[in-house]
């Protein structure tokens, strides 16, 4: 009876030992592959050339400009001015104003950061605050798109986002370098300048590799010493939506930058919870 209870417990602790080997051999095939990704040559060119070129966009910052406007939408197509005020990565502020509203007073006022904003719309007597996403943003941007995309855009400056699961590879397109990033539902292309490495346009692209959203950067400055696009445009070209901003004037290092919106006590106040 004694031997076979020891031979019993001894099969069930092997097999639990067996189980035990079995798996830890899978993390360390798991972690060895996660290395072989992370590290792989093509990889790491890629990330070394996108640190080059987000390094050129943080060299401009406390930015405060004029511009005009041009929205094209589904709801909206008007021509106005808008003025712009950025603290990168974490907030921007526009007022926008012209043919928007009547006899040119302000038409919206806004303060969007990471988290949340704050909207303030003079045409209809009323605030709106919120959480960031990229629905709100199409709401009060008018153009839906993600916190760092309304950056790029108003800022006149391309970052490249990416995660430690995203693939990333190179190729030559003409004179530039186009940087591709593959991640969980998403395919992105950036065109780098080749020889001053910045951002001169970027796509989002669906599973039909179709471009749904691009940024284009153009009327290129040097601005302390990295790069400032006086003319973006962002276009949907599968809905045939766009939004144009294109410089009068702008000012960095502005570190005095006020990014609260203003608005009378007797407007409504409206809450979106998400």
């Amino acid at each position: 009876m004694y031997c076979t209870y020891s031979q019993v417990y001894s099969q069930e602790n092997g097999s639990v030992l067996d189980s035990l080997r079995e798996k830890q051999n899978t993390l360390d095939s798991l972690k060895k592959n996660r290395e072989v990704f992370l590290n792989s040559p093509e990889r790491i060119k890629a990330i070394d050339l996108i640190r080059v070129v987000n390094y050129n966009y943080d060299k401009i910052n406390l930015l405060s400009t004029e511009n005009i406007v041009k929205i094209n939408t589904s709801s909206l197509n008007q021509t106005g001015n808008i003025n712009i005020k950025i603290k990168k990565n974490d907030s921007l502020w526009f007022k926008i104003s012209g043919s928007f509203a009547f006899i040119s007073m302000d038409a919206v006022i806004a303060n969007v950061n990471r988290n949340n904003f704050i909207y303030f719309d003079n045409l209809n007597d009323k605030v709106i605050e919120g959480p960031t996403n990229d629905n709100n943003i199409g709401a009060i941007a008018r153009i839906k798109c993600t916190f760092d995309d309304l950056m790029n855009v108003m800022s006149g400056t391309g970052r490249i986002i990416y995660t430690d699961c995203d693939t990333l590879s190179m190729s030559e397109d003409s004179s530039k370098i186009v940087i591709t990033l593959i991640g969980k539902d998403k395919l992105v292309k950036y065109w780098i300048n080749a020889d001053k490495k910045y951002v001169e346009k970027y796509a989002y692209f669906n599973t039909d590799k179709k471009e749904f959203l691009k940024i284009i950067y153009s009327n290129i400055v040097t601005v302390s010493n990295g790069y400032y696009a006086r003319k973006v445009e962002i276009e949907k070209p599968l809905s045939k939506e766009y939004m144009k901003i294109v410089n009068e004037s702008y000012l960095t290092n502005q570190y005095d930058l006020n990014f609260n919106v203003e608005f009378p006590n007797t407007v409504r106040k409206v809450k979106w919870e998400n």
